[in-house]
């Protein structure tokens, strides 16, 4: 798996140019086609396969729940609603969530990070990684929604990122990122990729972690505060390796 195939089925035109758009921005990621009709998908499905479906929970002709029960094999998949649907993580290991119309970027990455985090990681880490200057791996990549342009993060660059505001501050070992969310969203999104949140301003990369005492890490000649309320979390992990949360 070189790219992820995604299809996209919505009979409405609107909303599948606009996932087609966003597919468009991400490399990792490669449209295998869009169809209006639930009768011509599974038509093609019969004969194709893919790896990610984005799915109209409500198609003119069948429901997405009984489409998918047609399929001979099925993909990873990720539904598109008007309506607000309870999706519970877990239910079914083959659907990632369900994007509401119409569909916000933020959104569709958060899904999209969903599928990532399925496949096993040394196939997770050659999709998401692209060559350095001069031919160096900069490995696995997040994009992040600041403002109207989205952002390409690589994991293995970030020292900490600091929440300033209604902005985050990524420093990396290259330069600075200003991303335009609040810290918390992007703690979530970093949560299990080796950072940890040390301060309620502070989320950190545990690998690059050089020292620590009760109350302050070292990061690279940095000092950052460690508040109380994450002291014995940041200790525990600190001792013992990559992990976080």
């Amino acid at each position: 798996m070189n790219r992820i195939k995604c299809l996209i089925i919505d009979d409405e035109p609107t909303t599948a140019r606009v996932l087609e758009a966003y597919i468009s921005e991400l490399d990792s990621l490669e449209l295998a086609g869009t169809f209006y009709s639930a009768v011509e998908a599974l038509m093609y499905l019969q004969q194709n396969k893919i790896d990610l479906l984005f799915l109209d929970i409500m198609l003119p002709q069948v429901t997405g729940d009984a489409f998918l029960r047609m399929l001979p094999s099925r993909p990873r998949v990720i539904f598109v609603s008007s309506r607000r649907r309870k999706w519970k993580p877990g239910a079914d290991d083959h659907i990632l969530g369900c994007l509401m119309k119409p569909v916000a970027f933020e959104d569709f990455l958060i899904t999209i990070d969903r599928f990532y985090e399925t496949l096993p990681a040394v196939m997770r880490h050659a999709i998401l990684s692209k060559p350095k200057r001069g031919g160096r791996d900069r490995g696995p990549f997040v994009y992040f929604f600041s403002g109207p342009a989205m952002v390409k993060v690589y994991l293995d660059e970030v020292m900490y990122v600091e929440g300033v505001k209604n902005h985050c501050k990524f420093t990396t070992t290259e330069n600075e990122i200003i991303i335009h969310q609040g810290l918390t969203p992007i703690a979530k999104r970093l949560a299990g990729k080796g950072f940890m949140r040390i301060h309620r301003a502070l989320v950190v990369a545990i690998d690059r972690i050089t020292a620590f005492t009760d109350d302050t890490l070292e990061i690279n000649g940095h000092i950052l505060p460690v508040s109380a309320p994450y002291r014995g979390h940041v200790s525990r992990i600190a001792r013992g390796g990559r992990s976080g949360g």
